[in-house]
């Protein structure tokens, strides 16, 4: 019984972990950011993921206050004007939406 139950635990506290993610993901898809930051590939304007999780490591709460356009760009700043338009949509997202994005991200 105990076992089962600590199964059932760890299993409640896990999900919403991989689910973030996993909507992280969706949303990164979703909202074409996929077309600019590919996972490794870095070009002279857009960084890629790799580049942007390396950048925030350890600095999560940044990016989320970057993606709520409330922080700004340490990763190419010379070229954080181009992204004005799209941190307006993630300025629109939930909390939740953000994290699940910025934990997304900081997976590379």
């Amino acid at each position: 019984m105990k076992k089962t139950t600590l199964i059932v635990l760890g299993i409640l506290l896990i999900a919403p972990l991989s689910f973030a993610g996993e909507n992280g993901e969706i949303l990164f898809k979703g909202m074409g950011c996929m077309s600019c930051h590919h996972p490794e590939t870095t070009s002279k304007i857009n960084p890629s993921l790799a580049d942007i999780a390396h950048a925030y490591q350890g600095k999560q709460q940044q990016l989320i206050g970057y993606l709520n356009g409330m922080e700004d760009a340490i990763v190419k700043p010379e070229k954080a004007g181009m992204m004005k338009r799209h941190v307006e949509k993630t300025k629109a997202l939930t909390d939740q939406e953000r994290s699940a994005l910025a934990e997304f991200i900081l997976r590379y």
